[in-house]
């Protein structure tokens, strides 16, 4: 039987998060907090399915509606993360639960609808091509990983110390200077950057599963990373450097001291988050020893439509970066959050 998890419900809030934490193909990404993050950062409506049999939770569904007069209308699972997705005990309740997806998917008359599975689900469905996280397996004595870096990484790290490059943790009261950091570096990609109210959200909800490091000179923060904690994995969802600043290696030094915690702290797996093949920021993780992890994407779109998720090496894209680049920073701080909400990536 398929229901839908009222916000209000407390205890089967707490059900649902149990089941995640005891399911081995659920990640931070079905946590139910997440939930609330979209809805109160910006306004999506979400729709959490479970399949129950005799009262217990065989099976969960997170699904968030984006509706967007430039990219269509989207129903996702889970937006701006790397995974999300079915996650079930049996193929009956996968199938129950995509059933009810695909009647939803009807049912708000969507574009596509978007599935995140970071394991194989088994459903005939489309699939994003080359989606790759890169994720690098941690020993217990960061100092092995050390020796195993090429001398060029270690000169780097180095080098930002030699330039009084210094880490420090932080919670929310690092959230200023990690979005003023962040929201530069996005507008120099050329990329419409996520709200602060997002950021916010993530750490108010998860305060004991999300932290933020940042890299300072002095009393200038330069670089930072918002990091999340689950289960034995320590992932680096989103992280910026001021490009003025990048001939000091604050990126090099920030992974390192972040590497560095996580092996101290007993994590077991460092995941750097999703990259292109071949692209720069693939380059960059690969150079710390991470392995390629597929990330098994799927989709079904209305009217033969192509993949959801925007593509780099479209002339659209290609326009709308260039033109993003040269914005005043103020400009692009206050457009970008309403163009991010309606991006599915």
């Amino acid at each position: 039987m398929i229901v839908e998890l009222d916000p209000v419900d407390q205890e089967r809030a707490k059900a649902w998060d149990a089941y995640v934490y005891s399911s081995p193909f659920a990640g931070h990404g079905h946590l139910v907090g997440w939930r609330r993050v979209v809805e109160r950062s910006y306004g999506h409506r979400c729709t959490y399915l479970i399949a129950e049999e005799n009262g217990v939770i065989r099976g969960i569904l997170p699904l968030v509606l984006i509706q967007s007069r430039l990219f269509g209308r989207s129903l996702v699972s889970l937006p701006f993360l790397d995974e999300g997705g079915i996650c079930s005990q049996d193929e009956r309740s996968r199938d129950e639960l995509y059933r009810e997806a695909y009647r939803l998917f009807g049912y708000h008359k969507a574009d596509c609808l978007d599935l995140r599975h970071r394991h194989p689900s088994g459903l005939d469905l489309s699939s994003h091509a080359g989606k790759v996280t890169l994720v690098l397996e941690l020993p217990d004595d960061p100092q092995r990983l050390w020796e195993g870096f090429d001398p060029k990484l270690r000169n780097q790290i180095r080098k930002a110390l030699k330039s009084d490059l210094a880490v420090s943790w932080y919670g929310l009261e690092g959230l200023s200077d990690f979005y003023g950091v962040f929201a530069n570096n996005m507008r120099d990609l050329g990329s419409p950057v996520h709200s602060r109210g997002f950021f916010e959200a993530i750490l108010n909800e998860f305060p004991d599963s999300a932290k933020l490091v940042l890299v300072r000179q002095e009393k200038r923060t330069i670089g930072g990373g918002l990091c999340l904690l689950y289960k034995n994995t320590f992932f680096m969802p989103w992280a910026s450097s001021l490009r003025s600043y990048l001939s000091l290696c604050p990126n090099s030094l920030l992974y390192w001291e972040a590497i560095r915690w996580a092996c101290e702290k007993g994590y077991k797996r460092f995941d750097f988050g999703r990259s292109s093949p071949g692209g720069g920021t693939y380059r960059f993780k690969k150079q710390w020893g991470a392995q390629e992890a597929p990330l098994h994407w799927q989709f079904l779109s209305s009217q033969g439509r192509s993949a959801p998720v925007l593509q780099t090496d479209d002339l659209r894209y290609r326009w709308a970066l260039q033109v993003w680049r040269r914005l005043p920073l103020s400009i692009a701080n206050r457009v970008g959050p309403f163009l991010r909400k309606q991006i599915s990536n």
